[in-house]
């Protein structure tokens, strides 16, 4: 790595290394960190750091964040800032491709309509990086996230994805709560809607199937509370992602 050029950021990072590997530096550490692969580095507002690969080059993908996502790294279950690299579990980083291919393709769409399906997948990328640098048995906020994810087009009730994931109904609102800003009832609408904007814009399936895949059996009711939430009907939401491919 040459000479380091420090530099400062506004958001937080994540900074996911899966191939090869590295060195972190900070104002704390001039002689810098090793970083192998698999490892994630979180990058904290304003702490000045530089890291890159080494002479073999490495793979990463990052992501920057902010709001109330970022209160899942703080306390005794969280990531200080002590430890700005962690090696990872390679078993836990299985969806991170997947995740940031989802996170593109939602970006690419209008802001207005991206902003669902991107704050559900950062969750997913935050969430990752907690599990896959757990070092304690309390690492809840993000098998609790991934739960919800998994499980979100399923007909479930609050209470019954509590029990499903070994938590009560108030420790998973506390823990989605805090990873997300959300209530668990509100993180499963916008993972719903999220993917019904997928679904409308990269398929020919009807309303009524869409509704249905995401876990609404009534297509009228879907119908009302997507035009509630993206502002238009999801048969029109559908002419303006072709009008704009086209």
């Amino acid at each position: 790595m040459p000479e380091p050029r420090f530099r400062r950021l506004s958001t937080h990072a994540l900074v996911f290394v899966t191939a090869g590997s590295g060195r972190y530096l900070d104002e704390n550490r001039r002689n810098g960190l090793a970083v192998p692969a698999p490892s994630i580095i979180w990058l904290t507002p304003g702490a000045a750091h530089a890291y890159g690969p080494g002479p073999d080059g490495w793979r990463e993908h990052w992501v920057l964040f902010e709001g109330t996502m970022t209160r899942v790294f703080d306390g005794v279950d969280g990531w200080p800032p002590s430890q700005p690299v962690r090696p990872a579990d390679p078993g836990k980083l299985a969806g991170l491709r997947e995740a940031f291919a989802r996170l593109r393709q939602a970006l690419a769409l209008p802001n207005q309509r991206s902003q669902l399906v991107a704050a559900t997948v950062v969750a997913q990328l935050v969430g990752m990086a907690l599990d896959a640098t757990a070092r304690g048995p309390r690492q809840r906020a993000r098998s609790a996230v991934d739960g919800l994810l998994e499980s979100a087009f399923t007909p479930l009730s609050v209470a019954e994805r509590a029990a499903a994931l070994g938590l009560t109904v108030d420790t998973l609102h506390a823990v989605i709560r805090e990873a997300t800003g959300l209530s668990p009832h509100e993180f499963i609408i916008q993972t719903r809607l999220g993917r019904a904007q997928q679904l409308l814009a990269d398929t020919t399936s009807d309303v009524a199937a869409i509704a249905a895949q995401v876990g609404y059996d009534d297509p009228a009711y879907f119908s009302r509370l997507f035009r509630r939430r993206v502002g238009i009907s999801p048969v029109q939401f559908r002419r303006q992602e072709a009008a704009r491919r086209s």
